[in-house]
């Protein structure tokens, strides 16, 4: 402010300025008063005068930029004093814990010292106590001893006792006469020479009953053996009489040489089974006097099955069941007696112990195990998640392949989606082998084996065109239609298109025959024409329903086309009638 401004501005200008400082004093003076003096309150003086400098800034404005750098290194060098400050305290704490370390260790040392001298004390009682309970021990041992009685006290005792209870059996009065106590004790002594002749000649020890188990299942097995052998030399020695009235009737006839006479008995003779030379020998085993009385035996099979059933012997039990005689325990009375059985010990269950040795003894077809058999066996392996097994029983021919044994393993398959193709194959083989053509030719599709399955389809008279309509109805596929419908290695179509549409057009199926009349249309010029034209499954009525089908669902060109193509072979064959389009027309 200059000394020659105008009274009036110079005072006013004065007036103002110092009104702000005196009211920034009142606030300084303020906020301090509300600051108790205790150590701890410099930062909140700090931020009271920080304030006060902002306010200052705002209020000078052609001086802000000079006092706001003069605020910055001010706070700056309060920042630096505080962390000074801070590093000093850190660094004194840390003095501090070197400088206590000593006294630290010391104490340390002192308390390890006191405890050494707490075990040595505890150590030192516990011997004693140790020592205290040997010496009470042997003492109270000694006074056991030296109450005992001697022999001679005992039989002195005993010759004077007198009984103070009733004698079991015997009435009080009894108990007190010498004859009934004599007459009781005869026939206690009677009792026991019964319990131990009873123990004598009754029972014998465990072991014994062991080995015996071991005898009749080696010999079992030998039994095994011995019949697989004798069939084997049945079939050698049917082998040789037909080789032998072979060569007699040659002798007699003399047609042609030998050999050539020979070569022809022969396959047959090479063809002949085990079951043949059995069937014709057993005419013979019913006069053999050495022969067992067969009741018997059977008798004994099922008594050792049933002590080994009882006995928890599981797997026993289910090998003896498999090589019985005749198969009588190979039957859905013992299958049900395994499946009964829901506690046991490992892995494998007893049911599925018991179809694995049915399966294991198979050796020809005469041994497959029933039907129902059969499917309770891939029920129960695929059940436990067996497919493996059931793998290995299909396809080494060790079931009855029929039409539910092939439904059990698809069923499994649908259920268990990581298992779909292999239950598809093995399903496969058993329609297969059963005669069921549609569901095998239908799980080829599922597989994906489409030209697989056209190919199965041509190569078997028998499939018959519902047969088909059955395979594409439970396998719905662009690419099977067209096969369908389509010549195939020089062959006709095995279905004709107007038929195929027809019959997908009255199922749930139309918009796939939409797809393949719509694929016609578009394809090559004049493939509806020739498709409609050659079709002599399909008359004119069935194409004019199709295109009223075609209309319903807005495909209105191909319906047009349909029409037209109608309408032209029908104007064609008034005009011609040396070429007629019967099979159309009617």
């Amino acid at each position: 402010m200059s000394k020659h401004s105008g009274p009036c501005g110079g005072e006013s200008h004065m007036g103002i300025e110092s009104t702000f400082l005196e009211e920034l004093r009142k606030y300084i003076q303020s906020e301090k008063e509300h600051l108790s003096t205790e150590r701890g309150h410099e930062e909140q003086r700090f931020i009271i005068y920080s304030y006060a400098f902002d306010k200052v800034i705002e209020h000078v404005t052609a001086y802000k930029r000079i006092l706001t750098t003069i605020k910055k290194e001010y706070e700056d060098f309060i920042n630096h004093v505080k962390k000074s400050g801070r590093d000093a305290k850190l660094a004194q704490r840390k003095l501090k814990g070197v400088i206590a370390q000593p006294t630290s260790l010391m104490y340390c040392h002192r308390r390890a010292e006191q405890l050494r001298e707490r075990i040595a004390i505890i150590c030192r009682d516990t011997a004693e106590m140790q020592a205290l309970g040997n010496a009470e021990l042997q003492r109270i041992e000694q006074n056991r001893k030296d109450k005992q009685p001697s022999e001679e006290q005992k039989e002195s005792d005993t010759d004077i006792a007198q009984p103070i209870g009733q004698i079991p059996g015997l009435s009080f009065e009894e108990s007190m006469n010498p004859s009934a106590l004599a007459n009781y004790l005869e026939v206690l002594e009677m009792k026991r020479e019964d319990l131990w002749d009873l123990k004598k000649n009754h029972y014998v020890p465990l072991q014994v009953k062991a080995d015996l188990d071991a005898k009749v299942t080696a010999a079992l097995d030998r039994r095994d053996e011995l019949v697989l052998e004798n069939d084997q030399l049945q079939l050698r020695l049917q082998q040789l009489q037909c080789v032998n009235e072979a060569i007699s009737s040659w002798s007699r006839e003399e047609d042609g040489p030998l050999v050539q006479y020979l070569s022809e008995k022969l396959k047959i003779i090479v063809d002949m089974k085990v079951s043949d030379a059995v069937d014709q020998s057993s005419g013979y085993e019913d006069d053999d006097p050495t022969k067992v009385n067969e009741s018997e035996l059977l008798v004994e099979c099922i008594e050792r099955f049933i002590d080994l059933f009882e006995n928890g012997e599981y797997e026993a039990a289910a090998f003896h069941a498999a090589k019985s005689p005749h198969g009588v325990l190979r039957n859905m009375a013992t299958m049900e007696k395994f499946k009964a059985i829901t506690e046991y010990q490992g892995a494998v269950p007893p049911l599925l112990l018991f179809f694995q040795a049915i399966m294991n003894s198979v050796q020809d077809e005469r041994q497959l195990p029933a039907e129902d058999l059969s499917v309770e066996a891939v029920r129960c392996a695929l059940q436990h998640n067996f497919v493996e097994l059931v793998t290995h029983w299909v396809t080494q021919r060790r079931l009855a392949y029929t039409e539910a044994l092939g439904d059990v393993i698809c069923g499994h398959g649908d259920k268990k989606l990581r298992m779909t193709d292999t239950c598809l194959a093995l399903a496969q083989i058993v329609y297969s082998a059963c005669g069921m053509q549609r569901k095998a030719a239908l799980t080829m599709c599922k597989r994906g084996m489409t030209f697989g399955a056209i190919e199965y389809i041509h190569q078997n008279k028998n499939f018959t065109d519902e047969d088909c309509l059955h395979v594409l109805r439970g396998c719905p596929s662009m690419a099977l239609l067209q096969a369908l419908t389509q010549e195939y290695k020089g062959r006709l179509a095995i279905l004709s298109v107007g038929y195929a549409c027809q019959a997908l057009f009255n199922s749930d199926l139309e918009d796939l025959a939409l797809d393949l009349l719509e694929e016609i249309h578009t394809g090559r010029q004049g493939s509806l024409e020739k498709t409609i034209t050659e079709d002599t499954r399909c008359t004119a009525k069935g194409w004019h329903e199709i295109a009223n089908h075609c209309f319903q669902k807005n495909y209105h060109q191909l319906a047009q086309e349909i029409n037209g193509i109608l309408q032209y072979a029908m104007c064609f064959t008034t005009a011609k009638e040396d070429k007629p389009m019967d099979h159309v027309l009617l």
